[in-house]
């Protein structure tokens, strides 16, 4: 059965569902997003986690008894980010958060962490900890180190926790260790959405220096939505454990090969090429806004991030609103420091748009249409003028540009799988 009949025979089965899907595709073809969590999945891994290695079942309670293809794609990540100790089997970055308090933290344990992440996965039997915060100065928008090694000594945390989600500049890592050594602390650093530009070294790695680092597969890696923990060797028997302990049995078949194939992508040369693309569609968008009267915060960008800082009076959830009717999506947040003052910003992002093939012409003349919008009235008019723009940048883009796929040489093995799948289908 192809694709266009299955399609034909779900509408006249399911029309509720179907309509979804088809708002799904229309509404994400049709619009650009600028959120550092949106980006589309490789189609190499979209294929496998709908492939017939869904149907494999799998009933792995122990880490000892781990599938081929687990162990393929803890070994890839593992290579990808020199790391001693991979864990691949969660579904989701808050499990795996979980996950690492289990291992590492200790019932009433002192948590430093930076803008207090990781806190807002502590629910249950984790509420006992107790979180104390590092930030950024806020005259300088930069980490004081000393003030966080001073805290550091002062609480003694068993944990310190520090993720640049937040953050478009890279840390001292190696400093950051030091103070974790001397206060006598594990050093936990999330990636979150920086973790294809570490894969690739286009901002430092904190593998070496960090006893566990997490990410998800998705937005910056292109795979399925998941939870990754790396790990010092010596800590793996702990978080092993822990995994077992909190009920991670496996993930099938079809989402581990998805992994594997992610991470076998992620060294590729056009995924290298793709996160160059990144870096530089991020500075792009951030000189735009710049050009058109917006302060961007905490700049020059140095990874994906942009912070458009949002002047007194503008509301941002209006302003999200009126840019999604235009059909640019925007997440407005707060830029946390350690003290009570914030700052109003929009948290952009240029995964998405370099996924759809953006370049930096096209990244500028949307951070000059941004930052126009953001000074306007914001009438009507406006939200049009915008809304053009919007379709203009994004005519005829695909949602995975294909100059990212690898394009290796393959063996001439295809006819043979498309006649065993067509047994799948009984035609």
């Amino acid at each position: 059965m192809d694709n266009e009949t299955l399609l034909r025979r779900m509408e006249a089965f399911d029309p509720e569902l179907s309509d979804l899907l088809l708002s799904a595709l229309d509404r994400q073809c049709s619009t650009l997003s600028l959120i550092p969590t949106a980006n589309a999945v490789s189609p190499f891994s979209a294929y496998l986690k709908g492939s017939v290695l869904g149907n494999d079942f799998m009933d792995h309670h122990a880490i000892e008894r781990r599938s081929r293809l687990e162990k393929m794609a803890a070994q890839r990540v593992k290579q990808l980010f020199h790391s001693g100790h991979a864990i691949v089997r969660i579904g989701n970055p808050v499990a795996a958060s979980r996950v690492v308090f289990q291992a590492l933290a200790q019932p009433d344990s002192t948590i430093l962490s930076f803008n207090l992440r990781k806190q807002e996965v502590c629910t249950g039997e984790l509420m006992t900890y107790t979180f104390v915060k590092f930030g950024l100065e806020p005259d300088t928008l930069t980490i004081d180190f000393e003030k966080v090694r001073q805290l550091a000594l002062s609480h003694k945390p068993r944990i310190i926790i520090y993720s640049p989600v937040n953050y478009p500049q890279s840390i001292d890592y190696e400093r950051l260790r030091r103070i974790a050594d001397e206060s006598g602390s594990y050093l936990w650093v999330d990636l979150g959405q920086n973790a294809g530009l570490v894969a690739t070294g286009f901002v430092p790695s904190p593998v070496p220096y960090a006893d566990v680092v997490t990410f998800g597969a998705s937005d910056a890696l292109h795979g399925p939505q998941n939870g990754i923990i790396l790990a010092k060797e010596q800590l793996a028997s702990w978080l092993d454990k822990a995994v077992i302990d909190t009920g991670h049995v496996s993930l099938k078949k079809n989402v581990l090969a998805a992994l594997a194939i992610t991470f076998r992508e992620a060294a590729t040369d056009e995924f290298i090429a793709y996160c160059e693309q990144t870096v530089k569609n991020a500075q792009a968008l951030e000189k735009g806004l710049r050009e058109a009267g917006v302060n961007t915060l905490c700049g020059p960008t140095t990874n994906h991030l942009v912070l458009a800082q949002l002047r007194e009076g503008i509301d941002g959830t209006k302003l999200t609103d009126n840019l999604a009717a235009a059909g640019l999506m925007v997440k407005p947040e707060k830029l946390l420091t350690s003290t009570e003052i914030s700052f109003p910003v929009l948290r952009l992002s240029s995964l998405d748009p370099t996924t759809r093939s953006l370049k930096e012409k096209d990244m500028l003349k949307a951070g000059r249409a941004l930052g126009k919008f953001i000074n306007s009235p914001q009438k009507e008019a406006d939200i049009s003028g915008m809304a053009k723009t919007v379709q203009n940048l994004i005519e005829g883009r695909p949602l995975f540009s294909e100059e990212w796929l690898p394009d290796a040489e393959a063996e001439d093995k295809s006819q043979d799988m498309m006649e065993k799948m067509m047994l799948y289908w009984n035609t």
